[in-house]
């Protein structure tokens, strides 16, 4: 009887002992991730001394731009300044000897032409081809710009010589437009044969399956698709261009006054502000889900909103994709685990305000706390 007794006493010992061991390590799970999503969060708000202002800097549109997989389309083309490139620039087209020569004819009779043009100050009107690979994309960059024209002049307190000024730059933007993408346009038509060759070459037998193949595909898919950032970044350079200009329209003593503020709204677009919107709100996920889990407050969901805010970084560059970058996705992986296993457990009642919350909620309702 006594030797049961004494079993039993061990038994119960060795089980306080590993529950409190759990315990710990769980609570230290949670102040781990907790402090990691402060830190991060942190680093994206500065303090500027000078003009006593704070600043978010957070990289979503370098995620966003290097999505890979089948949301990248969509991820992408979120982004202010694409002007939906993915679909109407990356387009498989083949290059025919008769398409190239056709091209290539307009390109030295457009160079032509506007050299002509520039020696004698006159400018005739745009000229956008509709064999040009290109045609799309500017017909969507033109409307793009032209909804910022708008925007700006909407503005009251313009007067009218801004206002045709502003009609001046547009003309003067668009013929930029033009010169700069038909200068590119050789290039642009070989890029979209390239990517019509990797697509026929996707489709072959044995491609997906022959190791080398696959690898020699997944290379040259990373290579090809690094071309259009050239072009993006030509194009968001020329808008700027743009845009300042249009600022440049006002006097001092309008950019100082309420008037300013009303030209900055208006030249800013929906998706710009979409993603000043999105960087605001990943600061603050980031920065509360590290507090709540550092002070065992709200454990449960604090937990969920840091799990979905991984899964979200995680989808735009999955493993299984062809030149995804892995280099932080098993990291993230492993961090999406321990926020699932801190949700399901509600860790913050162990050292957290949720032990706290929980006694009262228990004592105020008549039930026993589990």
């Amino acid at each position: 009887m006594a030797t049961n007794q004494t079993t039993h006493g061990k038994r119960c010992t060795r089980s306080s002992s590993t529950t409190w061991k759990v315990v710990v390590a769980l609570v230290l799970l949670r102040l781990c991730v907790g402090y990691h999503f402060l830190s991060e969060g942190s680093k994206k708000v500065t303090y500027d001394k000078a003009h006593k202002t704070w600043s978010i800097h957070v990289p979503t549109a370098a995620v966003m731009g290097q999505a890979k997989g089948p949301f990248a389309g969509f991820i992408q083309n979120q982004l202010p300044g694409g002007h939906g490139w993915q679909s109407l620039l990356a387009v498989p087209e083949e290059m025919t000897s008769d398409s190239g020569q056709q091209l290539n004819d307009w390109v030295g009779a457009y160079v032509k032409r506007r050299q002509s043009e520039l020696g004698k100050g006159v400018h005739k009107e745009v000229e956008i081809p509709e064999f040009a690979p290109y045609s799309e994309w500017a017909k969507q960059i033109t409307t793009d710009w032209k909804a910022i024209h708008t925007s700006f002049t909407s503005v009251k307190g313009l007067d009218e010589e801004q206002i045709a000024d502003a009609a001046a730059l547009f003309e003067v933007r668009e013929r930029r437009l033009a010169d700069y993408l038909a200068e590119e346009s050789l290039d642009i038509q070989a890029y979209r044969h390239e990517v019509w060759r990797l697509e026929k070459a996707g489709a072959a037998s044995g491609a997906a399956e022959i190791p080398f193949r696959k690898e020699r595909l997944a290379e040259k898919t990373a290579e090809v698709s690094r071309s259009p950032r050239k072009w993006v970044a030509g194009v968001k350079k020329l808008q700027k261009g743009y845009v300042d200009d249009l600022r440049n329209i006002l006097t001092s003593e309008q950019r100082d006054s309420n008037l300013g503020e009303l030209v900055e709204s208006a030249l800013t677009t929906p998706k710009e502000k979409n993603l000043e919107r999105v960087n605001l709100a990943v600061t603050c996920l980031t920065l509360g889900v590290g507090i709540c889990l550092l002070a065992g407050f709200c454990t449960r969901l604090a937990s969920i909103a840091g799990a979905m805010f991984l899964l979200s970084i995680m989808v735009t560059q999955p493993p299984w994709v062809p030149g995804a970058n892995t280099t932080f996705f098993y990291y993230q992986l492993v961090e999406l685990a321990a926020f699932g296993f801190l949700a399901a457990v509600g860790a913050g009642r162990w050292a957290g305000l949720d032990s706290i919350i929980h006694c009262l909620w228990s004592k105020c309702c008549g039930t026993k706390s589990s």
